[in-house]
């Protein structure tokens, strides 16, 4: 457990299953344990979103691509300022080596116009 802050590019997902989720609160808890995290495969529970984005002063700066493959978006609207806010290194919202989900691509879509808002 020692070695957990060095971890870069953790996997948690089973591609036939999708019931298992992982909510925004519950990632950013996870997080601290992930300084030096560079990319992550994860679950997101992208419906019931626990948090509220304009509150949140936790950021993790290393995180650099963030595969939503095994995530149902429904709200992309609603995802891509979470994204963008707590994650200001994404340079990728993917969808890993799956063909891009409508809901991703437009997460990233919006994503990349937030930053350039920002510029």
């Amino acid at each position: 457990m020692t070695s957990w802050p060095h971890i870069r590019f953790p996997i948690i997902s089973e591609p036939a299953i999708y019931i298992l989720t992982i909510t925004f609160r519950g990632l950013f808890t996870a997080l601290h344990k992930y300084p030096r995290l560079h990319t992550l495969d994860i679950p997101l529970d992208t419906v019931n979103i626990d948090i509220d984005h304009t509150d949140e002063s936790f950021q993790h700066a290393s995180l650099q691509e963030l595969i939503l493959a095994t995530s149902r978006i429904s709200n992309a609207e609603a995802v891509a300022p979470i994204v963008f806010s707590v994650f200001p290194s994404v340079d990728q919202v993917s969808p890993g080596r799956k063909r891009p989900t409508r809901g991703c691509i437009e997460v990233q879509r919006r994503r990349e116009r937030f930053r350039f808002r920002a510029l």
